[in-house]
């Protein structure tokens, strides 16, 4: 949304001949660059999904949130956006919802059975940093404490390369050693 500033197009057509005032303006122009790009950066960090590091920052600070140290823009952001969408009341389809924005609509199972006990199983395939600890949070805030919680994280990693085995052998030979006396009380 930056825009590009060129007050001389503002004078009126019988002003631009002179120059004067079309220089003075000319030197202008670098500081309404810079206010438009304020205003601009100002309109994004409005937004959690926009926002750069100081905005990020701010929402952190509103949350009361701690960013740690291996975290990046998008895992902040990633934590601020669950936190900002707390909704109540909490129902599974809620749940379903929180999980679903802190996975970036990335797949996952969650199933309940509440008739034999009560138990919720949810398994993700969480990736980024930080996220397996979101999630614990979400589901310490919004399933209740009758119900047991059980969840896993399954990271898919596709491999390849070689494996090399190798062997060896060793060679051992047992000696024992025993104490005799004789009968007369010498030793042999």
């Amino acid at each position: 949304m930056i825009r590009e500033v060129e007050l001389v197009s503002c004078l009126p057509p019988f002003m631009r001949k002179y120059k004067e005032p079309a220089a003075a303006l000319g030197a202008e122009d670098p500081e309404f660059a810079l206010a438009w790009s304020g205003a601009d950066r100002i309109f994004y960090n409005r937004f959690i999904s926009t926002a750069d590091e100081y905005g990020i920052a701010r929402f952190e600070k509103l949350l009361g949130l701690y960013p740690a140290e291996e975290d990046d823009l998008e895992s902040r952001r990633m934590k601020v956006q669950s936190r900002w969408v707390n909704k109540i009341p909490y129902t599974l389809r809620v749940l379903a919802e929180k999980i679903r924005l802190l996975g970036d609509g990335a797949d996952f199972g969650m199933e309940a059975d509440f008739r034999q006990g009560y138990e919720i199983w949810i398994q993700t395939m969480l990736e980024m940093a930080g996220q397996v600890g979101e999630l614990e949070r979400i589901v310490e805030e919004t399933v209740p404490c009758n119900i047991a919680a059980r969840t896993t994280n399954r990271i898919p990693v596709e491999t390849g390369g070689e494996i090399f085995v190798g062997g060896g052998t060793a060679y051992t030979d047992i000696i024992e050693i025993e104490n005799q006396e004789a009968q007369n009380g010498e030793f042999f």
